[in-house]
């Protein structure tokens, strides 16, 4: 006979299944309002006054490479590259005794929730930019420029120097091409959280300065670089805007709209810029504050913080750009400890990109540093923890951080077809998020997220029942890969159909674990967990 308490706990788990069931109808053929999602829809945004540690100097950074690579055998095409952040608005060029970088950095800036804090200056030296030859081949890059405390004619001294490592013999040979120049990092923050154009204090209270400043340097650069007077002669591209979210709420000038129907891109640049960029962050932990897992993998706040960007979206596409997301991760200022370095950041990350498609958002590129706590993973030997500052011994070698999963998981499921469509598939279920993948209109596969937290404090893991119906020709057969995820807030263990990528090269290790989906039967989906459903 079963014990009073046996029988309870019976009988909440057979009302939670029957709760936690969802029906979920995915169209064979491309719904009409499937979005095209790029290959490379995953990119990376790296810090300027680090980037040689990522890369490598005289030699690639192999680690670096590797988790690069894996990327690009999924999808044909590797992650493109952003080289910039508020660095880029401290770099110059150096003398002739800098042969990579000098960054210059103050020490009392160092704590315990900011143990690797920005460069407040960096001098650029003659191989610094020829290094991107280290990238896999064929990567798309797109480099800052110091906007905030230079001028128009010794920025385009310093592009034509970048232009020159594009062009050098070793550089064209790997196939990397500069993508565009990305003149000023958050303009809207200048003099705020910064000394940019400290002579005037009030210079970003509005964008009615920047405006006509900003458009008129990027007109001047491209004569300039048309000319020839700074060789190569080039037709250089730019990103527009490459502005922060918060700064709307400083000034409604600031915002994505405003400054395209403001003429920001007056007839004579027009032609030159390609996309708008905007900077994205779930939150920020720049005054010290805590943060939670739970409100930052949540499905309802992912898409709230998202959906404030519609208005920013629509008015880049009606003046024919692309609107990428320049700059994103979970929290401004690093990340958040605990939080954006755990598990469960993975299941943010996927969620948030795949959405992100949704809106019309062309590519996401993920802010990283090093030493920072959202990275996607460590490309250098650290000796003092990014968490709390206390020193590591052993030093801790380049390893793979849990967040990477998420841009593995997308490659995967993005495919190498280079026609690939995603819809968002409507679930009854406040933490349980799908998105169906389409091969032109073919469907191809199924990608399903719980966000349902299951921490190691928990006793019991929650899941959802999950019964698919295809509305049209059913699939020959159907086969499950799942990320596995020991507790929502473990930085390691984590595995993807089976293999980690917690290596030591990045390279993936173990045995390829699939199972078949039968349809009559659905699947469970435990809380943090993912599954992408291939269809043949």
């Amino acid at each position: 006979m079963l014990s009073s308490n046996l029988r309870q706990t019976l009988v909440a788990l057979m009302l939670t299944t029957s709760v936690r069931a969802l029906e979920v109808t995915i169209s064979a053929k491309a719904p009409g309002g499937a979005s095209s999602i790029a290959q490379d829809h995953v990119s990376l945004s790296i810090e300027q006054d680090r980037w040689v540690d990522w890369v490598g100097s005289t030699s690639r950074n192999e680690f670096f490479f590797n988790s690069l690579d894996n990327l690009d055998k999924l999808t044909g095409v590797p992650p493109r590259i952003r080289i910039g952040g508020q660095a880029a608005d401290v770099a110059n060029q150096g003398s002739s005794s800098v042969q990579f970088c000098n960054a210059y950095y103050d020490n009392t800036t160092i704590s315990s929730n900011s143990p690797y804090p920005g460069a407040y200056s960096m001098a650029i030296g003659s191989d610094f930019y020829p290094t991107v030859r280290f990238l896999p081949k064929n990567t798309k890059v797109v480099t800052g420029v110091n906007y905030g405390a230079n001028d128009d004619l010794r920025a385009s001294v310093y592009i034509s120097w970048i232009t020159k490592a594009f062009t050098s013999p070793d550089v064209v040979d790997q196939g990397v091409t500069l993508e565009a120049i990305e003149l000023g990092h958050e303009p809207d923050r200048y003099g705020k959280d910064n000394t940019f154009r400290s002579w005037d204090p009030k210079w970003s209270d509005t964008s009615a300065k920047y405006l006509p400043e900003w458009s008129n340097w990027v007109k001047n650069i491209i004569d300039i670089m048309r000319s020839g007077w700074l060789p190569p002669a080039l037709d250089i591209p730019f990103w527009a805007g490459s502005i922060s979210a918060t700064g709307a709420k400083q000034s409604n000038t600031w915002t994505g709209r405003y400054l395209l129907e403001h003429n920001l891109l007056p007839e004579a640049i027009a032609p030159n810029v390609k996309a708008f960029s905007q900077h994205h962050y779930s939150g920020s932990i720049c005054k010290g504050s805590t943060k939670d897992l739970k409100s930052l993998v949540t499905k309802s706040s992912i898409r709230q913080g998202l959906d404030a960007l519609k208005e920013d979206i629509a008015a880049a596409k009606s003046k024919g750009l692309e609107y990428i997301l320049g700059e994103a991760n979970s929290f401004s200022c690093y990340g958040a400890a605990g939080v954006s370095n755990v598990a469960g950041s993975a299941i943010w990350a996927l969620d948030y990109l795949l959405y992100a498609s949704q809106l019309g958002i062309s590519r996401v590129y993920f802010h990283q540093g090093v030493g920072y706590k959202f990275n996607f993973l460590q490309p250098t030997t650290l000796s003092r923890s990014p968490l709390d500052n206390s020193v590591l011994s052993p030093p801790q070698e380049a390893h793979i951080e849990p967040s990477y999963h998420a841009a593995l998981i997308a490659a995967e499921a993005i495919g190498s077809s280079g026609q690939t469509r995603v819809a968002e598939l409507p679930t009854d279920n406040s933490a349980v998020s799908g998105y169906a993948f389409y091969s032109g209109d073919k469907l191809t596969k199924a990608l399903f997220i719980n966000s349902d937290l299951y921490l190691k404090s928990d006793d019991s893991r929650s899941q959802a029942r999950i019964n698919v119906k295809i509305d049209g020709a059913a699939p020959r057969l159907a086969t499950i890969k799942r990320l596995s995820v020991p507790h929502s807030d473990e930085t390691s263990g984590l595995t993807w159909g089976g293999l980690s990528y917690e290596t030591k090269d990045a390279r993936p290790t173990g045995i390829s674990r699939v199972e078949v989906l039968d349809f009559s039967e659905g699947f469970d989906l435990r809380a943090t967990e993912v599954a992408l459903i291939s269809f043949d």
